[in-house]
């Protein structure tokens, strides 16, 4: 798949001959963790590469889209994949789990290179990626991100708190809390919504009850 953004940059989905580059702009990210930590958190990347099907997404249940120049520079990076709490037990019944799969997903890696910051080339990625899993039927997509980007998402359209906050079957509330980041989602199905409950912005509709 290859789209050419409103700003101009060519926007494709990852192969496996693009590791070393997935994993050095995924090094641009702040993990929040030790420098010594940062190889070994981002080994998976290569290994969720190496996966292809004829699903809707670029490898199985994993989404990689690269932006890149027209001479085909990588410029920035869009990891999405399920939610690490769903493959948790306890977080949810490991039906409700492998449901959630197919109808809910999170951006793990959102990176672009500093010196094209601020060109839209993030937006561009994130936007082509929502565009993605809406036509596959997902309800909502879901993310972290530091305190000082609230705005940014925010004007893309996401409901941004402290916690993530979903009410799944049969009206359960689950919540994460992951400090130090805030968490972010956005609807993209007519069939979810946003209530309050307890105080808090919380996806409902994700699955039948």
């Amino acid at each position: 798949m290859h789209t050419t953004s409103r700003s101009g940059i060519r926007i494709r989905t990852a192969t496996p001959d693009d590791g070393d580059a997935v994993v050095e702009l995924a090094s641009l990210v702040d993990l929040h963790l030790p420098t010594d930590a940062v190889p070994t958190a981002l080994t998976p990347l290569r290994l969720a590469l190496s996966a292809t099907d004829d699903g809707p997404l670029s490898h199985q249940d994993n989404h990689f889209l690269i932006a890149e120049d027209n001479d085909g520079f990588p410029l920035g990076l869009i990891v999405c994949g399920p939610p690490k709490w769903i493959t948790k037990p306890g977080r949810a019944s490991g039906l409700v789990r492998r449901r959630l799969r197919r109808r809910i997903s999170s951006v793990h890696m959102l990176a672009v290179r500093p010196e094209h910051r601020r060109r839209g080339v993030a937006r561009d990625l994130l936007q082509q990626a929502e565009e993605t899993f809406r036509d596959a039927g997902y309800a909502a997509l879901t993310l972290r991100h530091d305190r000082e980007l609230t705005a940014f998402y925010r004007q893309l359209g996401y409901t941004s708190a402290n916690r993530l906050s979903l009410m799944l079957p049969p009206q359960e509330l689950f919540t994460l809390n992951d400090r130090p980041w805030k968490h972010a989602f956005k609807v993209l199905s007519a069939d979810a919504s946003v209530i309050s409950a307890q105080g808090l912005p919380t996806i409902t509709g994700i699955l039948p009850s």
